[in-house]
C-alpha cells in the first residue's frame, strides 16, 4: 500500500475563518521537497503563510525550492510566501530552524511541516475544526502513518508507539486540559511521534520556549510540548491524516547517539518532575521509559554493545527456566547490551504489569518488557527464542543473528503428536542454539540440522553452601512439582513411600509447588520456599532428590553446592553433565530410587564422601562463570566468530546404576496404601487458558484510572 496525495487531492477549498502559517524546515532532502510544498497547498482548509528555511543543504534542495515558489506565486498569488536560506548549517540543531520560521509567522495558528513528510488533504481542516470546538486549545494533533522513502506505509497509525501501557487511549479522538497531559502523560515518555502532525495557536511565548529547546539536539520537541501545555489543553484526532516517512536506511531521526539520546530523555523527565507533584507510580512509568533506552542511573553503557530482542512464553510463579532467562538478560545488560523481552500474554496484560510479575517473581530486571511476540520498530543485533513455541517467529525475522535459548529437550513435554513434532521441528528453523548443559548440546546438534554451543549448570555458591548452624536431620527433601509431568511425581512419590516402610522416622519434606494434601504418605509440605530457605533445607536434610526426565534442573547442582547428596535418575540425560561422586543415578522405578536413597541414609562414610565431592565439585562451577560463558558466546556471535561447537561431548558419569535391591523389591510389592494427592495443571495448561494467580495489578489499576479521569477531566 502506498500514499499518494496527488491521486487523492481534493479540489474543495473551505472559507478561511483563521490564518494559518505553514513553516518547512529543510535540510537535503531535494527528493521530497515538492510533494511535502504540494501537500500543503492541496489542504482544504488553505494556508495564509508558506515560510520555507533552507539550512545549508549541498545538494540541489535550493534550486528546486525557487522553481517551486516561482510557480506557486502564479498559482497563489495572495500567498504570502518567504524563503530563507542559511549560509551556514545550524549544526544540526532542528529546533534553531524551528525557531526562525515561527518568528517570521503572523498567522493565528502555526504548522511546522517536515520537509520529508507529507499528509492527507484534509489535515488542516480537522486541526482548525477540533480548535474551533475546543476554544482553550494550544495544541492539536493527529495519528500518523508511517511510510518510508518510496511512500510505502510501514505503519497505518502511530499508537503502537505512542501508547506505552496498550490502554487503547490513543484509538479514538479526545480533548484534555494541558497540566493533566504533561503530569499523566508527558510525565513519562512523548506520546506525540511527528512535529509534522502538530498544529499550533500562536503566542507570545512560544519564541522564547523554543529558544529553550535549542539546548536539546532529540528531545526539544517533547519539552516544547510540556511547556506550550502548560498555557493552554490539547485535542487529539485519531484519523491518520499525517504521513510520518521514516527511511528504511536511516535519517536525522534515527542515527543519534544512545547516551546522548538518554540524557536528554531524563532531562524532560526531570523538568516536568520538578513542576509537577508525580505519584510514585509515574516516577516509576518515567524509569520504565528510560530503561526501554537501554540505560540506567548507574549504568550508562548499556545498548553500546548492540541490541538484543527475547521471545519469552508466559511464566508462572516460581518458573526455574523464566529465573534462567531473566538473570542472563540482566548480565548481558550490565555488559553492556540492550535487552527487551517480548512475553507471551494471557489476559492483555499491561507491559507494566508483566514487569511487576517479574519483580514480584524473580527481583530486579533490567531489561525493557513489551507485551505479545510483535517486535517494535527498532533495529535490532540479535534475537532469541525461549522456548519451541517462539522459535518460528524468529526464524521469520529480517534479524542478523537469530538464537535459540534452550533449557530443555522440550518435545518430551508432550505426547507423540501435533505438539510433540512441532516442538521437534522448532530444531530445524536454521537458529543457532546456546544450552545449558552438555547433553542437551549433544543431543540437538547430534540429531539435528543445528549449531549448538552451551553453558555449564551452575549454582549461585553465596546462596547455596554449606552451614555450620543448621543440625543435620535424617530426612530427605524432594522437589515437587506435579504440574511438570518430567519431575516424574509418582515415581518419586512410591520411592519415598518404600523408602518411609523401612525407615518410619526419617523425614520427608516436600516443597516447591502448592500442590494439595498428600494422602498415603507422611510428608511435611513446605511449598514454595525462598532460595535462601532452600539452603537451609539442604543442610539440614540427608539426601536429596529433584528428578527430571528431561534436561537436568539446576536444583540437584545447588543441592551438591550446599553439600546435600542427590539421588537422580539413570537416563541419558543426567549422563553428561553430573559428576561421578556427588549422587547417586538409580535405574528409573521407584525400587530403584528407594535403594539409592537407602543406600546413602544407612551408609555415613558414603554420605559424608558425597557431601564433600559434591560441594568441592560445585566450586568450579559458580553461576558467574555460566554467566561468562553465555556472554563470551553472544560476544563472540556479534563479532562474527566460529561459535560451533567441534568437539563430542563425553559422558561424565560412568558408574553403573543403581539397581533394585531383593528387599526393596519385597517391600514394595507388600505396599498396600496407594498414594493420592490433588495435582495442579500442567506447565503447558496453565501457558494455554489459565488465569494467571494475581491478574489485577497495582499499575493496571492506575493506568486504567488514569485513564477513566483522563476522559472524564
Amino acid at each position: 500500500m502506498k500514499v499518494n496525495i496527488y491521486k487523492n487531492s481534493s479540489s474543495v477549498k473551505l472559507r478561511r475563518t483563521h490564518t494559518v502559517a505553514a513553516v518547512i524546515p529543510n535540510y537535503n532532502y531535494e527528493n521530497f521537497i515538492i510533494e511535502r510544498i504540494d501537500s500543503i497547498l492541496f489542504q482544504t482548509y488553505p494556508i495564509s503563510e508558506l515560510i520555507i528555511l533552507d539550512d545549508a543543504s549541498p545538494d540541489n534542495s535550493v534550486e528546486i525550492i525557487n522553481e517551486k515558489i516561482s510557480t506557486i506565486k502564479k498559482e497563489h498569488p495572495k500567498l504570502k510566501i518567504k524563503f530563507i536560506i542559511n549560509e551556514k548549517n545550524s549544526g544540526g540543531c532542528v529546533f534553531s530552524q524551528w525557531q526562525k520560521g515561527i518568528k517570521e509567522v503572523t498567522s493565528d495558528y502555526i504548522w511546522i511541516a517536515e520537509a520529508d513528510d507529507s499528509c492527507d488533504c484534509h489535515f488542516l481542516e480537522t486541526a482548525m475544526k477540533k480548535f474551533d470546538d475546543y476554544e482553550t486549545a494550544v495544541l492539536f494533533y493527529s495519528d500518523s502513518y508511517r511510510i518510508n522513502q518510496n511512500n510505502v506505509v510501514k505503519s497505518t497509525t502511530c499508537s503502537d508507539w505512542a501508547d506505552m501501557w496498550k490502554s487503547g487511549r490513543y484509538n479514538s479522538d479526545f480533548f484534555n486540559e494541558g497540566k493533566n497531559e504533561i503530569k499523566y502523560f508527558l510525565s513519562g515518555t512523548n506520546p506525540i511521534m511527528n512535529v509534522s502532525s502538530v498544529v499550533w495557536k500562536n503566542q507570545k511565548n512560544l519564541p522564547d520556549i523554543f529558544e529553550e529547546a535549542k539546548k536539546y539536539k532529540v528531545a526539544g520537541d517533547w519539552y516544547i510540548y510540556s511547556r506550550v501545555l502548560e498555557y493552554g489543553d490539547i485535542v487529539y484526532s485519531s484519523k491518520p491524516l499525517n504521513y510520518y516517512r521514516k527511511h528504511d536506511q536511516g535519517s536525522a531521526s534515527t542515527n543519534v547517539k544512545l547516551l546522548t539520546e538518554y540524557n536528554e530523555v531524563c532531562s524532560v523527565q526531570n523538568s516536568i518532575a520538578k513542576r509537577y507533584k508525580l505519584t510514585p507510580e509515574l516516577l516509576e512509568w518515567q524509569k520504565v521509559r528510560r530503561r526501554g533506552m537501554g540505560f540506567t542511573e548507574n549504568n550508562k553503557n548499556i545498548g553500546t554493545k548492540g541490541r538484543i530482542a527475547w521471545l519469552i512464553p508466559w511464566f508462572s510463579s516460581g518458573s526455574g527456566g523464566h529465573r534462567t532467562i531473566f538473570s542472563n538478560i540482566n548480565r548481558l545488560v550490565d555488559h553492556g547490551y540492550q535487552c527487551d523481552a517480548y512475553i507471551q500474554t494471557l489476559n492483555n496484560e499491561y507491559p507494566s504489569e508483566i514487569l511487576e510479575r517479574i519483580r514480584e517473581g524473580y527481583g530486579e530486571f533490567k531489561g525493557d518488557v513489551f507485551a505479545g511476540y510483535t517486535l517494535a520498530d527498532k533495529k535490532y543485533d540479535m534475537v532469541f527464542a525461549t522456548g519451541w513455541d517462539t522459535a518460528e517467529p524468529v526464524s521469520k525475522t529480517k534479524i542478523k543473528h537469530k538464537m535459540y535459548f534452550i533449557q530443555d529437550f522440550e518435545p518430551w513435554f508432550f505426547a507423540m503428536g501435533s505438539e510433540y513434532l512441532t516442538a521437534e521441528d522448532s530444531y530445524r528453523l536454521n537458529l543457532d542454539g546456546i544450552t545449558i548443559g552438555k547433553w542437551l548440546s549433544e543431543k540437538i546438534s547430534s540429531k539435528y540440522p543445528m549449531n549448538t554451543n552451551y553453558f555449564n549448570f551452575c549454582a549461585d555458591l553465596g546462596t547455596y553452601k554449606k552451614l555450620d548452624n543448621i543440625k543435620k536431620e535424617d530426612a530427605i527433601c524432594l522437589i515437587f512439582q506435579p504440574g511438570k509431568p518430567r519431575r516424574c511425581d509418582k515415581i518419586a512419590l512410591k520411592a519415598l513411600q518404600i523408602v518411609q516402610e523401612i525407615r518410619p522416622k526419617t523425614k520427608i519434606y516436600l516443597y516447591g509447588s502448592m500442590a494439595k494434601a498428600i494422602h498415603g504418605l507422611n510428608v511435611t509440605h513446605l511449598g514454595e520456599i525462598s532460595t535462601d530457605k532452600c539452603n537451609e533445607l539442604y543442610n539440614k536434610c540427608s539426601v536429596g532428590i529433584c528428578m527430571s526426565a528431561s534436561n537436568p534442573s539446576r536444583i540437584p547442582f545447588e543441592m551438591m553446592a550446599a553439600g546435600l547428596p542427590v539421588v537422580e535418575l539413570y537416563h541419558e540425560n543426567n549422563l553428561y553433565d553430573f559428576p561421578e561422586k556427588g549422587c547417586l543415578l538409580a535405574q528409573p522405578n521407584p525400587e530403584s530410587i528407594a535403594t539409592a536413597i537407602l543406600e546413602v541414609l544407612n551408609n555415613k562414610e558414603l554420605r559424608m564422601s558425597m557431601s564433600e565431592a559434591g560441594n568441592k565439585y560445585m566450586q568450579d562451577y559458580p553461576i558467574e562463570k555460566g554467566y561468562t560463558q553465555f556472554i563470551d558466546f553472544v560476544d563472540k556471535v556479534m563479532a562474527g566468530e566460529d561459535t560451533v561447537r567441534k568437539n563430542k561431548i563425553k559422558k561424565s558419569y560412568t558408574t553403573p546404576p543403581v539397581e533394585a535391591s531383593e528387599k526393596v523389591k519385597k517391600v514394595s510389592n507388600e505396599l498396600k496404601k496407594e498414594i493420592t494427592y490433588g495435582s495442579l495443571p500442567t506447565a503447558r495448561e496453565m501457558v494455554r487458558g489459565s488465569i494467571p494467580r494475581r491478574v489485577i495489578r497495582k499499575s493496571k489499576n492506575l493506568i486504567k484510572k488514569t485513564i477513566n479521569f483522563i476522559k472524564t477531566a
